[in-house]
């Protein structure tokens, strides 16, 4: 895990808009190519959009994770649902992820949020399951081509 002094998490702000897009195109091109169908990939570029980034601050909160000066994680929360949960591939398995996920859900409470949601990808699933949430729910979106995306609905009560 990164030392918790080598790192800080903030609140999203405007000048950061272009960072984090590029950090969920490289996180997503990393993790998901070759993983996932062409028309998937098109599928997350078309939802990970700046106007969606925008929406998410706008209408709720984004959070990102900051090492040495560079933005190395993001996560934000509109209502009840979580969104948007992505790790640097050069600093994934180094406890940013849960760094992000406490905040969102200390956020979250504090906004009187009683049940947080998330929709996961299988190679997600475990650890979101690490942090206490349970599938309640399998899904599909429908991307080109009548190809479809696999979910898992899940969620966690919070204290």
């Amino acid at each position: 895990m990164v030392a918790k002094r080598q790192i800080s998490v903030r609140e999203f702000r405007l000048a950061d808009l272009d960072d984090v897009k590029e950090l969920i195109n490289r996180t997503i091109d990393v993790c998901y190519n070759g993983f996932y169908l062409k028309e998937v990939m098109n599928y997350f570029d078309m939802y990970n959009w700046d106007g969606n980034i925008l929406k998410a601050a706008r209408d709720g909160y984004i959070v990102v994770v900051e090492t040495q000066g560079k933005i190395v994680g993001t996560g934000s929360v509109i209502g009840d649902t979580i969104l948007r949960v992505f790790i640097d591939p050069g600093h994934q398995k180094q406890g940013l992820g849960r760094v992000i996920m406490n905040e969102l859900e200390r956020r979250a409470a504090a906004n009187g949020v009683k049940i947080l949601q998330l929709r996961a990808l299988a190679n997600a699933r475990k650890f979101y399951e690490s942090l206490g949430y349970l599938t309640v729910d399998r899904g599909l979106v429908e991307v080109d081509n009548s190809r479809h995306l696999e979910y898992y609905q899940m969620e966690k009560k919070l204290k």
